[in-house]
């Protein structure tokens, strides 16, 4: 996910945040034989001077009662005969609007080999703007978001893209009227696009030195090969962008039929009819049918690599290890499912793989998974960091919790504690009123009805541990699972052998923009 606030770049991968702008490939198969190292559902056999001594389970406390979570009512609208929707979630007592609009385009939609040409559309919206009939350039744009109280944050997806700021109630007709300005008027200069080009180059090389952003960067193109979430931004797809490519992406998906104006707070459904009305007057659908939207996958593809990487990174501090499963998009029916057996394998500290690596063996830091859903089909990603020297074992670990939710029932009290935690979590996030827009326009951009939301809690509520486990035994089998390991490989199996069929890659000489990683 890349979150932008005025001025800055906050590019999020692989847990780190990274502040900016927005070769052959040598692969050898392993010959080395197997001894004592995991492959995909076998844990690592250690010898008595490797062996960590684990930690006995602390036993958890006993759930206590599902929280209640109170989503406020949401209204959808077409405004007109343009196409632009609106979206109104009253929320009265604290006199704060959150207003976004919100742009069905994003990464997706780039143009063949020149991957990032959304993001440097979004950064050159930032560099000035057409206001009142006289160009802002981005300097002065950021003082008046300031002046309002707010500043401009930019979202940017695979398949959609929002403009969002927070302001205090009677200056939200101000904040809509500079985001409408910045998404339908910008300039667009040819000047701009060079050094933001390169400035987002030099983020990229840096991002792939780290071992966790590029061993997340080779899962998605191992998982998802020449599909477009497989698609990665490179410095030469980057560089590959031109000016017209900009225009063109601009001028062919910024049309009032593709973007959701949304507001959350202290406003009612006729104010924002009132806000909205002046704001957007004048912006016509236009003439042209609208294109055909880049095609969704609806499944994974068949794997183009092996199901372990061993990418070669000699000089980092610590090795990266990923595990990939797949998921489900957000129309399955088991979606609830999958989303609640993530969340008992991954989500926090007491989720199984956070227990068996960090509580009990003290492996690393923490381990993490997330879901990629995408409306047909996904990704789960568990990652961790540690020792060079305990990566192997760190990676059979993680096989071997996700392909064990297949084999052991979820208990239903850590079901009720899993559960409670994400409603919790969603609650947070829909207490403010940022957090509120954020959710209501991504639902929107996935296609979602106004409903979604709010059945979503009673959607949880009804997964029973069966369920669970019959997702686990449907989508995480040992053959399909993904591993990524990024560090020193020779270091990292100096006392063990390399799994069974995996590849070493050398990172310098990976092609991230072939789906094989190579030429």
């Amino acid at each position: 996910m890349k979150r932008r606030t005025f001025g800055h770049w906050l590019v999020r991968q692989g847990g780190a945040v990274v502040l900016g702008a927005g070769a052959g490939g040598c692969a050898a198969p392993v010959s080395r034989p197997v001894s004592n190292v995991a492959v995909a559902g076998q844990a690592a056999t250690r010898t008595p001077d490797e062996t960590v001594s684990a930690r006995p389970a602390s036993p958890l406390p006993e759930p206590g009662p599902p929280p209640v979570l109170h989503i406020p009512a949401r209204t959808e609208e077409r405004l007109g005969d343009h196409g632009l929707t609106l979206t109104v979630a009253p929320r009265p007592g604290l006199p704060l609007v959150s207003v976004a609009l919100v742009l069905r385009c994003g990464s997706a939609f780039d143009p063949p080999g020149r991957r990032g040409t959304a993001e440097l559309m979004v950064q050159c919206w930032m560099r000035g703007v057409l206001r009142r009939g006289r160009p802002v350039e981005g300097v002065a744009l950021a003082r008046q978001a300031q002046a309002l109280g707010g500043a401009v944050s930019v979202r940017v997806e695979e398949r959609w893209t929002m403009l969002e700021m927070t302001v205090l109630a009677p200056r939200a007709g101000a904040a809509l009227a500079l985001l409408s300005d910045v998404l339908r008027h910008p300039l667009l200069a040819p000047a701009d696009l060079p050094g933001l080009r390169g400035q987002a180059r030099d983020a990229l090389a840096l991002r792939l030195q780290d071992p966790a952003q590029l061993a997340a960067l080779v899962a998605r193109r191992t998982a998802w090969g020449a599909e477009s979430p497989g698609s990665v931004t490179t410095p030469a797809s980057l560089m590959a962008v031109r000016h017209e490519d900009v225009l063109a992406l601009h001028r062919r998906w910024v049309r009032p039929d593709r973007v959701a104006v949304v507001l959350a707070g202290d406003i009612d459904v006729a104010g924002a009819r009132a806000l909205a009305g002046p704001v957007l007057e004048g912006w016509a659908r236009p003439a042209e049918p609208l294109a055909a939207e880049p095609a969704e996958p609806g499944a994974l593809p068949e794997p183009l690599l092996p199901q372990t990487l061993l990418l070669h990174l000699p000089a980092v501090a610590q090795t990266s290890v990923l595990v990939c499963a797949p998921f489900v998009g957000t129309e399955a029916a088991d979606h609830a499912a999958g989303t609640l057996a993530a969340a008992v394998v991954g989500a926090g500290h007491s989720a199984r793989l956070n227990q068996e690596v960090r509580v009990r063996r003290g492996l690393s830091y923490g381990v993490t998974g997330r879901t990629e859903p995408q409306r047909l089909t996904g990704l789960f990603v568990a990652s961790a960091q540690t020792e060079h020297a305990h990566a192997a074992e760190v990676a059979a670990l993680m096989q071997t919790q996700l392909l064990a939710l297949a084999q052991q029932p979820v208990g239903s009290a850590e079901l009720v504690a899993r559960r409670a935690a994400m409603i919790g979590a969603l609650a947070r996030q829909l207490d403010t009123t940022s957090g509120l827009v954020a959710r209501i326009g991504e639902e929107w951009a996935l296609g979602h009805p106004v409903e979604w939301l709010s059945r979503w809690p009673a959607r949880l509520e009804a997964v029973s541990p069966a369920q669970v486990r019959a997702f686990a035994q449907q989508h995480w089998t040992a053959a399909r699972l993904r591993t990524v390991i990024a560090g020193p490989v020779d270091r990292i199996f100096a006392a063990t052998a390399w799994p069974a069929g995996a590849v070493r890659l050398e990172a310098s000489a990976l092609v991230l923009d072939s789906p094989s990683l190579r030429r």
